[in-house]
């Protein structure tokens, strides 16, 4: 009895695949101009508490909507007021 295996499998996520080198057509290119997704970090200053720690501020990117940083600050770290109180320094 012969067990036949293929490699030939597809992967199991579509962004494995191996493309052909053009990843976005022109429009896609044109949208993702706006990509905010890998900002730098910054020195982040909360204007309740007066105290500021390393991070960037949790916004939501035009070109992505649905991916969510889970280390972006959306509150301050120390006293916990929401994202409007604090103020982004980059160094």
């Amino acid at each position: 009895m012969d067990i036949q295996r293929s490699n030939k499998r597809k992967p199991k996520y579509s962004w494995l695949e191996k493309t052909s080198g053009v990843l976005y057509n022109e429009s896609e290119e044109s949208f993702l101009k706006d990509c905010i997704c890998h900002r730098k970090r910054g020195l982040i200053s909360c204007s309740n508490c007066s105290k500021s720690f390393m991070g960037r501020i949790g916004t939501r990117c035009p070109a992505h909507p649905e991916i969510a940083y889970l280390m972006d600050a959306r509150n301050c770290a120390f006293c916990g007021a929401p994202s409007q109180y604090l103020q982004m320094d980059q160094i």
